[in-house]
């Protein structure tokens, strides 16, 4: 994918060397890192200097230095800061590409595009929609209009699924920014309101099923206007970009975790409804041709 010496998006927030909550948003250290911990803090307990140390600790916890014992948090990391940078500064370039699009798109229809925030961490931080760990994944919080990502879940996603490419990467913000639209749009309230109208859990998550497709069909309309404005497509990039979609699959994922599927728990769709849907987007280019709730 061509994507060096192009704009960067300014609407970012770098949290990737903050550690613990990010100052005035809240929250504390976790159980586990408390228990963790807790050999060491009970004798300081014990004595005035102990205490004064704890009080020493805090302050630094709450100014967002680290205090976590986990080597890949720390500062003695294992991360390679230069590929860590790098790659920080591709998805920075490809949000800004959504931001081209989707203020295009938008103006074409007379509206205005306010981007989301891009929310860049390591470990864990705070979002609007409560504490964000690596083990989440990349996700839009719409309280904050924010999305959140761990810039390790690229490396899982390249190891664990095959998705190697730079394109695989684009195509998770991209569908992680459809989901901004879908707020815009009003259809995740609506969504929600569907949602306590019916009984079963199966439902829910099919309603669910259709808003994580047609995310998948705005990365897909985003990837074709892209192309038109960046000529950034190189051989093989598309196909990164369905084998991600396809790798993310609630049956691939629940085959790989427990040797069979069931179906009526999916919340994301099948391999083949993902790869399906972003390659409509894409063919089309059209955000008419993403709606996954009217059958299509």
């Amino acid at each position: 994918m061509k994507w060096r010496d192009r704009q960067q998006s300014n609407n970012v927030d770098d949290r990737r060397h903050q550690r613990g909550p990010v100052q005035g948003q809240g929250g504390g250290p976790s159980v586990a890192t408390i228990l963790m911990l807790w050999p060491i803090i009970k004798p300081l307990l014990r004595s005035k200097l102990g205490l004064a140390i704890l009080g020493i600790g805090a302050i630094f916890y709450f100014a967002g230095f680290n205090l976590s014992l986990d080597p890949g948090l720390s500062g003695s990391s294992p991360i390679d800061a230069a590929r860590d940078d790098e790659m920080a500064a591709f998805i920075k370039t490809v949000h800004a590409d959504t931001e081209a699009v989707w203020s295009r798109l938008f103006a074409q229809s007379g509206h205005r595009y306010p981007p989301p925030i891009l929310v860049l961490y390591r470990g864990s931080t705070q979002s609007g929609c409560g504490p964000a760990s690596a083990r989440m994944g990349p996700f839009y919080c719409p309280q904050d209009q924010r999305i959140y990502v761990d810039l390790g879940f690229f490396d899982e996603l390249a190891q664990q699924h095959g998705a190697k490419g730079e394109f695989a990467r684009a195509y998770v913000l991209a569908h992680e920014v459809g989901h901004h639209i879908q707020n815009l749009e009003g259809t995740l309230a609506d969504v929600q309101r569907a949602k306590q109208q019916v009984r079963s859990n199966a439902e829910q998550n099919e309603l669910q099923v259709r808003v994580e497709l047609q995310a998948d069909c705005y990365a897909g309309v985003w990837a074709n206007h892209a192309q038109q404005l960046f000529s950034m497509l190189e051989e093989g990039d598309l196909e990164d970009a369905l084998r991600a979609a396809a790798a993310i699959g609630d049956d691939r994922l629940q085959q790989q975790a427990r040797g069979f599927a069931i179906p009526h728990t999916f919340t994301h769709g099948t391999s083949k409804q993902r790869a399906g849907w972003f390659a409509r987007g894409f063919k089309t280019g059209e955000i008419s041709a993403c709606d996954t709730f009217g059958g299509g």
